[in-house]
């Protein structure tokens, strides 16, 4: 019984949202779980994780963007990002998994998927070479909801990635188009 009530008491912490926050420009909102931090900057929106401390390379982030889907179809739209766009975007890109669901009433489409990339780590200082290599994992949503389609992004090391799922995906359920 000690073992199943701190595992209770562990899932409900990693799990409790905070207040809903509203990207007026982007005419969607969204909730962050407690902890996470929302940035606005027109009509993206970017939630980040807490961070782990002086280990943590790469910040785990979501990314919520708009763009124009007048005369272009939920299932066109995924597939020119999934077979076009991150083919020559990222390297070594591979489709892990894709599906589709129902976020609030709205059609939904995702996938994963993991590519190489080299960045400035999170916890640089301005002394030495700050240049890291990974491998990454990632979750991709496209949403459309009349001409408008909604994108999210959520990127983290792939040895991470098991961790970052379900709370990448929780917050992104919480997506609500105006």
């Amino acid at each position: 019984i000690p073992f199943l009530l701190s595992l209770t008491i562990i899932s409900l912490t990693v799990f409790a949202q905070s207040t809903p926050c509203r990207n007026v420009e982007g005419r969607y909102s969204i909730t962050a779980l407690s902890g996470w931090t929302v940035r606005v900057s027109g009509s993206e929106s970017f939630v980040y994780a807490p961070e782990d401390g002086n280990m943590d390379s790469w910040s785990e982030k979501l990314d919520f963007s708009t763009a124009d889907g007048e005369d272009i179809a939920l299932e066109d739209a995924f597939d020119f990002y999934t077979n076009t766009d991150f083919p020559e975007a990222y390297g070594k890109f591979k489709l892990v998994a894709k599906g589709d669901e129902k976020i609030n009433g709205l059609e939904a489409k995702w996938a994963t998927f993991t590519f190489s990339a080299t960045g400035q780590a999170s916890n640089a200082t301005s002394a030495g070479d700050s240049t890291i290599s990974a491998t990454l994992q990632a979750i991709f949503y496209v949403i459309k909801k009349d001409n408008s389609l909604y994108l999210v992004n959520g990127v983290t090391e792939k040895s991470l990635f098991p961790k970052f799922d379900l709370p990448f995906r929780t917050i992104i359920r919480t997506f609500r188009a105006e």
